[in-house]
């Protein structure tokens, strides 16, 4: 038997040992997630031309724009740099349907039609059991397949939200689904905001500017000087049509939980693209986007009980990791052609170090990509295309350089070109693009759009020739 000096003394070093796991915990490997939403819904949350950084949660402070969105995002885990393969609805959101970059799906450009034969996100889970339905305000007559329904709400958000909670209430106890509800959001010519800019955000202003398409075409047209007044009230619009989506969206998250629809359900919020808003080269729309403006959006996952809320991702990720990493967490199998990459290791640890993967864009038929990696940006543009942006816009409105290189954590507006000082750095990122694609399937070939289809397009601003 030890003595009572001795025994004290090893009591303390007990003591103290405890004490010391108390301060610093010993760090527990965080339970894997595949397969850890097998069996449960899906929620998708897509919103049109809606920019990351003017939303709360993803630290914009001008404006309280989205409390809804950002309540929803605090619940689970968010994206900090998602990045999608085109500034435009059609290619983008095929993307996140399929996997793929839009030459890989061949949804290039907005009317046309997926490749035949491919897997998507609905067929997969229609197959699994699930029931699925689409509630869409854009991207109506894209020839989808694996939907139960799909309902087109012709840009009325409010009718995306009505139809979506009633399908909810029908839907068989025992069966999982997959709702898609995608929302106009603020979508040019920002009408979603009625008239809270001028009465509310901006009531000062006694400028011509107005949310009309017209109004706003004439303005790149013409390329007229937009003053700091007329860009403030440009922002006034927007951030209006933002406020307008996120009530809406906030509707249905209240009538699927009024109905018992969020238990067991993992909702995945995302948008298409952003908007430049006369950021770049005199341009307000998004369909010529190459920019963080018009490429970076936000993206969250959430899944309560299983993800972490108030998690965040810094490293660079692309929307074509969607659809396999949903996969992953049903536990459903995955396409044999899939060019995006699961992202539960990041949802296992939001917070882990490194920069991610490098993210990149396409440009339907045009030679033009862009990549991120690093910190750095890189717009390849070899055949140094001008491309045209809506109908009626002049040739040169949009006058890309053959190659433009970007320091995003110096310069993260894009405005200073450095491809003259970094030859080495410029040569590397083209051989990322490179070799991205290489050896991918490529099936964007050209289509010819019904008139009717052109029709719709040009009213809402798209080329459709």
């Amino acid at each position: 038997m030890p003595g009572p000096r001795r025994l004290a003394a090893v009591l303390l070093a007990v003591l103290i040992g405890l004490q010391a796991c108390d301060e610093h915990p010993v760090a527990t490997e965080p339970a894997p997630l595949a397969g850890a939403a097998a069996g449960w819904n899906v929620l998708l949350l897509t919103v049109d031309t809606l920019r990351a950084d003017r939303l709360g949660s993803f630290g914009y402070t001008r404006r309280d724009t989205s409390p809804a969105i950002d309540d929803l995002v605090a619940s689970g885990i968010r994206f900090d740099l998602a990045m999608a393969p085109r500034a435009i609805t059609w290619p983008s959101l095929a993307s996140v349907l399929t996997g793929l970059y839009p030459s890989g799906h061949g949804v290039i450009q907005n009317g046309y039609e997926f490749a035949d034969g491919l897997a998507t996100l609905p067929k997969l889970l229609q197959t699994a059991g699930y029931q699925t339905g689409a509630f869409l305000s854009n991207m109506c007559r894209a020839n989808h397949q694996g939907w139960d329904i799909r309902y087109c709400s012709k840009s009325i958000d409010g009718r995306v939200t009505r139809e979506a909670i009633d399908w909810a209430q029908t839907l068989e106890p025992d069966r999982p689904f997959l709702l898609w509800a995608h929302y106009f959001g603020a979508h040019p010519p920002y009408s979603n905001g009625k008239d809270l800019a001028h009465e509310v955000l901006d009531p000062d202003y006694d400028g011509w500017l107005r949310p009309k398409s017209w109004v706003l075409d004439k303005i790149m047209i013409e390329k007229t000087p937009l003053t700091d007044a007329d860009i403030g009230y440009l922002d006034a619009l927007y951030d209006a049509a933002i406020i307008g989506t996120d009530e809406t969206i906030g509707h249905l998250l209240a009538g699927l939980e009024a109905a018992g629809r969020l238990d067991r359900t993992v909702v995945i919020f995302l948008a298409d693209h952003g908007e430049d808003l006369y950021d770049h080269h005199g341009y307000i729309y998004h369909a010529c986007s190459v920019y963080q403006t018009g490429l970076r959006v936000p993206l969250a996952f959430v899944a309560e009980g299983l993800l972490e809320p108030g998690g965040v991702v810094g490293q660079t990720v692309e929307l074509i990791d969607v659809a396999p990493t949903l996969l992953e967490l049903l536990d459903l199998p995955q396409p044999e052609e899939l060019h995006g990459r699961s992202l539960l290791p990041y949802l296992e640890r939001p917070g882990r170090p490194g920069r991610g993967r490098p993210a990149f864009s396409e440009y339907s038929k045009y030679p033009i990509h862009t990549v991120l990696a690093d910190g750095w940006k890189l717009i390849d543009n070899p055949a140094h295309a001008y491309p045209l942006c809506f109908g009626r816009a002049p040739e040169d409105l949009y006058p890309l350089a053959p190659v433009e290189l970007y320091n995003l954590a110096e310069d993260p507006d894009e405005t200073t070109n450095l491809v003259d000082r970094y030859p080495e750095k410029v040569a590397a990122l083209q051989r990322l693009i490179e070799e991205r694609f290489a050896g991918l399937v490529d099936r964007g070939l050209e289509q010819e759009i019904p008139e009717d289809l052109k029709e719709e397009l040009r009213a809402l601003g798209y080329i459709a020739n």
